[in-house]
């Protein structure tokens, strides 16, 4: 079963940033993962702007709700 939005949501504001491991997160865009994300198994894609240090991360989220990948 896929993850619903909600849920990829809430995964997505439970990751800590990578830069300074805050979990303050000021924008976060969530969108089905396109083409180009669906070759490490994403069902989500996930853009994240961090409230502290305003890294701009990206991150992917399967079907079963892991993260795959984070940069």
């Amino acid at each position: 079963m896929a993850v619903s939005r909600e849920r990829a949501d809430r995964i997505a504001r439970a990751t800590a940033c990578p830069r300074c491991r805050e979990y303050t997160w000021k924008r976060v865009r969530l969108r089905d993962a396109g083409p180009g994300d669906r070759h490490v198994g994403a069902a989500w894609s996930v853009e994240l702007t961090c409230g502290v240090c305003d890294a701009h991360v990206q991150l992917a989220i399967d079907d079963d709700g892991d993260v795959v990948y984070l940069g």
